[in-house]
């Protein structure tokens, strides 16, 4: 038998992550099925999250496994969300609309660039900006939202706004949360977000549809909102000072 080693078994997750983004965008092209496209995004953006969890346990984190992460989130959080966008509206607006679905493409690359030259060690307390993943299930869940609940329409301002709006949020400073490690045995806020996220996953296998692009606005708009305020904050200070 052979034995694999161990300190490739986070590079599978990573490759299954790029694969199945690159099948988004096949499946796009060749069948012009955005909905499908959108669910490999998501299911992309779980195999994201099980490369650095599994590299962490096994003790196997390492440079090349942050380099080649961030080469898979390009396919898969800037390359596929480019196309889809560009397949189900876009296309429309002729050399515009290809300048614009190009955004989540190039400033999730500029993204994941600046991430790894910033990054020190392998445990992130805090994201600099939003992070691809969450950007790009952002727009994968309002595709799915919208051909589920409103088939034949594109919203097209909404999503022209949205596309920006993620896009720039991605290369912004705006600090953005991690996913808390959660615990019932921890803190009495560990526990309450240990019930929440259950909650949240509960509700999301009952709703997937209609809940997915919620739940995504809500992350989005967190950071923002909180950079908002923390900068009202600090200009009301500034004036009692003054």
């Amino acid at each position: 038998m052979i034995k694999v080693p161990r300190t490739i078994v986070p590079s599978f997750f990573t490759i299954a992550n790029m694969f199945i983004g690159f099948m988004a965008v096949i499946y796009a092209v060749r069948k012009e099925n955005v909905v499908l496209s959108s669910w490999l995004i998501l299911l992309c953006a779980f195999l994201d999250t099980m490369d650095g969890r599994v590299a962490r346990f096994t003790g196997t984190s390492s440079r090349f496994g942050v380099e080649y992460d961030s080469l898979a989130d390009v396919v898969s959080f800037g390359m596929a969300p480019s196309v889809l966008i560009y397949l189900f509206f876009f296309h429309q607006w002729g050399n515009v609309g290809l300048f614009i679905s190009f955004f989540p493409l190039l400033f999730a690359s500029i993204r994941l660039a600046r991430f790894n030259i910033e990054l020190e060690g392998f445990e992130k307390t805090a994201f600099s900006g939003l992070p691809s993943p969450a950007a790009a299930i952002t727009i994968a869940s309002y595709l799915i939202f919208v051909n589920t609940f409103f088939p034949g329409e594109h919203f097209p301002r909404l999503l022209f706004f949205l596309t920006v709006l993620v896009s720039v949020l991605m290369v912004s400073t705006i600090r953005y949360e991690v996913m808390p490690k959660m615990t019932i045995k921890g803190s009495f806020g560990q526990k309450i977000m240990f019930l929440l996220m259950i909650a949240v996953v509960i509700s999301l296998l009952i709703e997937p549809h209609a809940l997915l692009l919620p739940y995504s606005l809500l992350y989005v708009f967190s950071g923002l909102f909180r950079f908002l305020f923390r900068l009202s904050q600090g200009k009301r200070l500034g004036g009692r000072r003054a």
